[in-house]
């Protein structure tokens, strides 16, 4: 059996090194990590670390898009999950819901990208060999895309100062996300 694991940091549009920790099979919170949902909203008390004094920011999300990808008995399989890494994410201003519907945004639209992502990887097939051979160019590609749109949506927003854009970003993301809820995990 040949094993896959990819796990692709974004911490307010920069990569971010992180240790692969278990995804949670349940929307709860376990070694740190939350996985997406959509009855699940971040609030500050998920803001565990330590905030960083020389950072610009008034906060960080650092968002994962955690791919295993499996070939078993030459069938390709891929489990997806988008999480938020509460022990690397935090804020120097707990009492700005703005800034915490800003942040929320950011995994909202990591949740974007996941189900991007599987959309994506069910159209590599299911035989291994084919899969295989377009399994990293895939996700490189969605990382890069991933990426880029969270830096558009800073640049846009103004890192969540800009209401009006802002607001519009929400209306984007919460259409896009309906428009791939099959794509959902």
């Amino acid at each position: 059996m040949i094993f896959y694991n990819f796990l692709l940091s974004l911490v307010l549009g920069y990569l971010w090194p992180t240790a692969a920790l278990p995804v949670s099979e349940d929307k709860n919170t376990v070694s740190g990590q939350i996985t997406w949902s959509p009855e699940r909203r971040l609030t500050w008390d998920d803001f565990k670390a330590e905030p960083d004094s020389l950072n610009p920011h008034h906060a960080i999300t650092a968002a994962n898009l955690a791919v295993d990808a499996t070939c078993a008995s030459n069938k390709f399989s891929y489990r997806v999950k988008c999480v938020f890494l509460a022990t690397e994410s935090w804020s120097k201003n707990k009492m700005s819901e703005k800034l915490l519907q800003h942040e929320q945004l950011h995994f909202d639209l990591t949740e974007v990208h996941a189900r991007l992502l599987r959309k994506k990887l069910v159209t590599l097939g299911t035989s291994c060999p084919e899969a295989n051979s377009k399994l990293s160019e895939t996700v490189k590609n969605a990382f890069a895309d991933w990426k880029a749109e969270q830096d558009k949506f800073d640049e846009a927003s103004q890192h969540g100062l800009d209401a009006r854009v802002s607001a519009e970003w929400a209306k984007t993301i919460a259409h896009r996300l309906q428009q791939l809820e099959k794509f959902r995990s």
